[in-house]
């Protein structure tokens, strides 16, 4: 009886670390996707959908923060939120040709950082 519960104790934990690599595998991907779509977003006018994006990009890097230990990475997702405190201030703005410049460095910057979370974290 003893020897189950240790082993379901063991598969348990498993399984959690696995369900916690899927969830920031998933987090770190919506980043990825969402780097690439912002800019296109920004010059069809769509700056209400991008704000809610950016809300959901935030919440979810805060759980990213919250969970990883590595003070380097977290450094990385504090310049990430940085990143998008910006591109709220910038979306909202009427388009010109600067502020696309603006979004565009920020969602590459973005892409870097989370391509470079996702190494460091192996995922």
């Amino acid at each position: 009886m003893l020897k189950t519960i240790k082993i379901l104790t063991v598969v348990s934990l498993l399984g959690s670390g696995v369900l916690y690599a899927n969830s920031v595998r998933d987090v770190l991907s919506q980043q990825v996707k969402f780097s690439h779509n912002v800019l296109k977003a920004y010059k069809k006018h769509k700056s209400k959908h991008l704000l809610t994006q950016i809300h959901s990009m935030k919440k979810a890097n805060l759980q990213l923060k919250n969970s990883v230990r590595d003070p380097e990475i977290k450094n990385l997702l504090v310049f990430l939120d940085i990143c998008y405190d910006e591109l709220r201030v910038t979306v909202r703005k009427p388009y010109s040709r600067d502020n696309a410049q603006l979004i565009s460095d920020l969602s590459i910057s973005i892409n870097e950082g989370t391509h470079y979370v996702k190494r460091a974290l192996k995922i």
